[in-house]
C-alpha cells in the first residue's frame, strides 16, 4: 500500500489546470492521445437500474471530458454498485431491518446493512474515478461557457432573449 494521495490521470491535471511535466507525464499523454472521448458501448451484463443509471450519467461525463470509449467497464461497475445500492436500501427501510437475531439470542448488525455499507465503498471509489465526488470535482477547472450550454441556461443569459431588455432604469 503507497501513502499520500492517489496519482491523477493524465486528463485530471489538464482540467485542473494543474502543470504537466514532460519527464513523467509523456507516457500518459501519447497513451491518451489515442483514446478517444466519447461514449463507451454498453457491457452486456448491464441491466435494468444500472442501464437507467449509464444513460443518464454517462452523457453528462462525456460532455465533461471525463469519460472515454475505453472507460467501459470500470463506469459499467459504478453504475451496476449504484443499482445494487438502490435494491439494498429498500431491503432496510425499517431501523428493525438493521438488527438480525443469532439462533443463540443475541442481535448483531444484519446482513444486508454490511452488503449496503460495502457498497457505499465500492461507490465512492468508483465515483473519484470519474470526478463524482466534492473532493474530485474541487481540482477540475470547468470552462463556464460550456458548463452552461450543458444545461441550456446559456439560453437565459444570452442577451437577445432577455425580456428585459427594452427597459432602462428609472433616473
Amino acid at each position: 500500500m503507497t501513502a499520500g494521495r492517489p496519482a491523477k490521470s493524465l486528463q485530471e491535471k489538464i482540467l485542473s489546470g494543474a502543470r504537466i511535466r514532460d519527464d513523467r507525464d509523456a507516457n500518459a499523454q501519447v497513451a491518451n492521445a489515442a483514446v478517444d472521448l466519447g461514449m463507451p458501448p454498453c457491457p452486456r451484463w448491464i441491466k435494468g437500474a444500472a442501464k437507467k443509471h449509464w444513460d443518464v450519467l454517462g452523457p453528462k461525463l462525456v460532455q465533461a471530458g471525463l469519460l472515454s470509449v475505453v472507460d467501459g467497464d470500470v463506469f459499467g461497475l459504478h453504475c451496476d454498485n449504484i443499482a445494487a445500492y438502490e435494491q439494498v436500501s429498500e431491503k432496510l427501510e425499517k431501523i428493525d431491518d438493521w438488527i438480525s437475531t443469532t439462533p443463540n439470542g443475541f442481535e448483531v448488525q444484519a446482513a444486508w446493512l454490511q452488503v449496503r455499507n460495502k457498497l457505499q465503498e465500492l461507490i465512492i471509489k468508483t465515483a473519484r474515478e470519474f470526478g463524482l465526488t466534492p473532493a474530485a470535482r474541487s481540482s477540475v477547472k470547468v470552462d463556464k461557457a460550456k458548463q452552461l450550454s450543458l444545461l441550456g441556461a446559456d439560453q437565459a443569459t444570452n442577451v437577445d432573449n432577455d425580456p428585459y431588455a427594452g427597459y432602462v432604469p428609472r433616473s
